[in-house]
């Protein structure tokens, strides 16, 4: 065919026009007939082009890569699906980022060794443990150090895959998972040992969320840390029960041992903790225990890690448990470690002291802590007992009572309860009284108490202040039925308690009670007539005391006990009460006067009568009331005359006694009027030994030292205080410490002359003033007394004194200003013979020096009549004057 030719006439029988085909006759409104399908199209042949198409004919065109309904419907959702995949796949890889940033630092988790909270532990200079600190008690072993059996038996029981898993374990999960379905409850865990240590480092919720951060971060770790490595974090790491954390403290807490001492069943035991350490505590549930024993035991056969023959002999093995551990915080110096707790916090933060395994040595000598507890028992129980019988402790009037009361103390105090310690208080039940004597038992022991041992139980009386007062019946201070604190009575008195001729009727009351603080004390002999062991009546004093001993050298503070029971108070008096100091403050300004070129040692001040001012209802009067009308400022502070010392007070001006004050240490409240000069204004007992500590040392500053050094636990130094005299301190750290002390040492805040003359006053306090008492130590001492008073009751007795070695001072008071301490008591017959007591034991055997140690350029001194500062006279008592020249 042609190109541009016509089209070909169409057959017979077909329409050649447009027209509507004709109807046959007879046939109106028939159908039209159905057209013939159209011809097939010629197939090509050659280049030659497309077949010629008749004209009018349908063209059908069929599409080979059309798949139907189905196909269109499978295309549909593959497309869908792919597209929901790149969604998911976006999302998640956000999700994962999300989580990954909020994951644990994996160096963390690596340096556990470094990181893990520690114990941190206060030491006494002779090495002691004065308090283990810590919010997890923890001791880290190395792996090569915990033993193969202790690894097996937790394998076994915890994790049998360990070793193959990659930190998820599906088998054990599937495992777990089906028991707990079939049991109800969850019998089984899923978790792996790496899951275990990974959740240590998340939070403790129980959420969709955490399981997931769990997952992923124990997959981290295992791609990141070797499996030995993962195990010894988990077993330092993993709690066991009552405080302990890690393998190596469980086996201190339960069994006494390092872990290279512990039997396979002691380590099965451990072992079994893991999975409810309360539950299966052998202390709480022993019997609970040993059958989870048998479980980790068996475990550990069916791992095999053991033969059954080692599970059989494991499992007969009886339970031995350590006892339980002594609280040391309370053991030997409460008050002093709880002080280096509170300055620690300040230095490092309580972060650090309770979780960074800090080892901090102190200056805390044990033996002299010891030595001021028993001196303030003494001293304690001494006044209390003169102020009279508070009553008994309690009052059992019913059979059952009584005997559940004699079998607790008998199972407290043994069989030998009387004779084990005979300075120990033993609660006691009365069983039978009449005027000269009673029965008491203690536990299974039956004792006597008679009335020369209880002479002093009057009725205590707040409301007044008269001490000693003597009953002459037993019966009128205890009955059958009460019971009462009572001890062996003891025959002798302390050595420092017979000679005093300055409170006799103090120590009348001493001997009589059977006090004694010394430690030779021998018993009573028996009763004659029944042979019953004699006892003394006691009880828990209500007053309160304290002793603190700084080293003048080093500024050491080597004792301080601020109590006389920790248990009792926690009130530490030495750093935390402020007391008023009464005449010991008359040193403080004695020292200004002295620092001026106004008054000496010869100046001679009045002694008359006070004249209050106008509306003043203050009538101060001296000890005694003695009036001399005139008196030297030597004799004014060594007798503690109060009428000349508040005229030289006055003269000075409270304006300037103040700010001297501030310049020697003194932080408190100090109210700038009269009453200043009797010591009316509290102070502390620490900031007052430092200002008498900078008297003897010349003049120059000192702060009080607690702390020696710190380390942490990578051995690095942390603060290093000690003194180049330590004996501790290494010949290099020695150079460096004295040339820096040559170079940079300490300031000084007063005069030498001026810290000369007022040591030297205070010195005379001891040798010839009211201080005589505290001679009785046997080296050279000096200080100052005093005592206060509200509404005419007195209330603080004070001993401030010093050797060339220390400087101690002794406090005694009430708390609560409930009574007076004795309207005829005062320091001497108080806190004087207390310091007296402790200061025997502490300079015994050790050489001392002269006071003052050192006359320093520019001291002149003439003798001269003790009571007019003339010349001397034959027959009347003379003394030494120093003057600055």
């Amino acid at each position: 065919m042609q190109s541009g030719s016509q089209p070909p006439v169409p057959p017979a029988g077909t329409a050649a026009d447009d027209a509507a085909p004709s109807r046959p006759a007879g046939s109106a409104g028939a159908a039209p007939p159905v057209p013939p399908p159209p011809p097939a199209p010629p197939r090509r042949s050659g280049p030659a082009g497309p077949s010629p198409v008749a004209a009018g004919a349908r063209l059908w065109v069929t599409n080979p890569a059309r798949a139907g309904l189905f196909g269109w419907l499978v295309r549909y959702y593959l497309f869908a699906a792919a597209c929901v995949a790149v969604a998911l796949g976006y999302f998640g890889v956000r999700v994962y980022r999300a989580y990954d940033a909020a994951l644990p630092d994996i160096a963390d988790v690596e340096r556990y060794d470094a990181l893990a909270p520690g114990v941190t532990r206060i030491f006494a200079v002779d090495g002691s443990v004065l308090a283990e600190l810590a919010r997890e008690h923890r001791a880290y072993a190395p792996i090569d150090e915990i033993p193969d059996r202790l690894i097996q038996a937790f394998l076994s029981v915890e994790d049998r895959r360990f070793f193959t898993h990659a930190g998820l374990d599906w088998r054990g999960l599937a495992r777990a998972t089906l028991a707990n379905l079939r049991s109800g409850t969850v019998i089984q865990g899923g978790s792996t040992i790496t899951q275990q240590v990974a959740k240590g480092f998340l939070s403790d919720e129980r959420t969709l969320d955490r399981k997931l951060r769990e997952a992923l971060l124990s997959l981290r770790i295992e791609g990141r840390l070797g499996k030995w490595r993962i195990l010894e974090i988990y077993l330092n790491k993993i709690f066991l029960g009552h405080g302990a954390y890690g393998v190596a403290a469980a086996a201190s807490r339960y069994f006494g041992k390092e872990l290279h001492e512990l039997t396979l069943a002691e380590a099965a035991l451990i072992a079994g903790l893991a999975r409810a350490p309360s539950r299966y505590s052998p202390l709480a549930s022993p019997e609970r225990a040993l059958k989870r024993r048998s479980v980790v035991l068996q475990d550990m056969v069916e791992a095999g890690a053991i033969t059954p023959a080692e599970r059989d002999a494991a499992d007969d093995e009886p339970l031995k448990l350590a006892a339980a551990p002594p609280d040391v915080f309370r053991l030997r110096a409460p008050y002093y470690a709880e002080h280096v707790r509170r300055e620690a916090g300040l230095r490092f933060g309580d972060a650090a002291v309770l979780q960074d395994g800090l080892q901090i040595e102190t200056a805390a000598q044990i033996d002299m802590g010891a030595q001021a507890h028993a001196a303030i028992d003494s001293a304690l129980r001494r006044i209390d007992r003169r102020q009279g019988w508070r009553g008994p402790v309690a009052h059992l009037s019913d059979e059952t009572a009584r005997a559940t009361l004699l079998e607790r103390t008998g199972d407290e105090y043994g069989d030998d309860a009387m004779t084990a310690d005979p300075q120990r208080w033993r609660l006691a039940l009365v069983t039978e009284v009449n005027a000269k004597q009673a029965r008491v038992r203690v536990g299974k022991v039956e004792a006597l108490l008679p009335l020369k041992k209880m002479a002093w139980a009057s009725r205590y009386d707040r409301n007044t202040g008269v001490n000693d007062v003597k009953i002459t019946r037993v019966d009128e201070a205890i009955e059958a039925g009460d019971v009462v604190w009572v001890r062996p009575a003891q025959k002798r008195r302390s050595v420092i308690a017979e000679i005093d001729d300055e409170a006799a009727a103090a120590e009348s009351a001493a001997s009589e009670s059977g006090d004694t603080s010394a430690g030779s004390a021998a018993l009573e002999p028996p009763d004659e007539a029944t042979g019953l062991l004699l006892v003394e009546l006691g009880q828990m004093p209500r007053v309160e005391a304290s002793l603190y001993t700084m080293a003048h050298d080093t500024g050491e503070v080597e004792a301080m006990e601020g109590g006389l029971d920790y248990d009792r108070s926690q009130f530490n008096r030495t750093t935390q009460a402020c007391r008023q100091p009464g005449s010991v403050f008359k040193a403080i300004y004695y020292a200004l006067a002295l620092d001026g070129g106004h008054y000496n040692m010869g100046s001679v001040l009045e002694d008359k009568p006070y004249v209050p001012e106008p509306g003043e209802m203050w009538s101060p009067q001296n000890i005694g009331q003695t009036l001399d009308g005139k008196v030297l400022l030597r004799t004014a502070l060594i007798k503690s005359l109060n009428l000349p010392s508040i005229r030289l007070f006055v003269s000075l001006g409270a304006d300037k006694v103040v700010p001297w004050a501030r310049r020697l240490g003194f932080t408190t409240e100090l109210i700038a009027d009269r009453a200043l000069s009797l010591g009316a204004s509290c102070v502390r007992t620490d900031e007052l030994s430092r200002a008498f500590s900078i008297f003897v040392r010349g003049g120059s500053w000192i702060d009080p030292i607690y702390i020696r050094r710190v380390i942490d636990k990578r051995g690095q130094t942390l603060l290093d205080q000690r003194h180049p005299l330590d004996a501790g301190v290494d010949v290099a750290g020695r150079l460096d410490r004295m040339a820096a002390l040559a170079v940079h040492g300490p300031r000084q805040v007063v005069d030498d002359r001026t810290a000369f003359l007022i040591t030297r006053l205070m010195r005379e306090v001891v040798t010839a003033g009211i201080g005589g008492r505290a001679s009785q130590i046997g080296v050279p001492a000096g200080g100052k007394s005093g005592t206060a008073s509200k509404n005419a009751y007195t209330t603080d007795t004070w001993f401030v004194g010093f050797t060339s070695r220390h400087m101690t001072a002794a406090w005694m008071g009430d708390d609560t200003y409930e009574r007076s301490l004795g309207d005829e008591d005062a320091s001497y017959t108080t806190a004087t013979p207390m310091w007296t007591q402790f200061m025997a034991g502490v300079v015994a055997g050790i050489p001392h020096e002269n006071l003052p140690m050192n006359r320093p350029p520019g001291i002149s001194s003439r003798n001269v009549d003790a009571r007019t500062g003339e010349e001397p006279m034959a027959g009347m008592p003379s003394a030494t004057l120093y003057f600055k020249d």
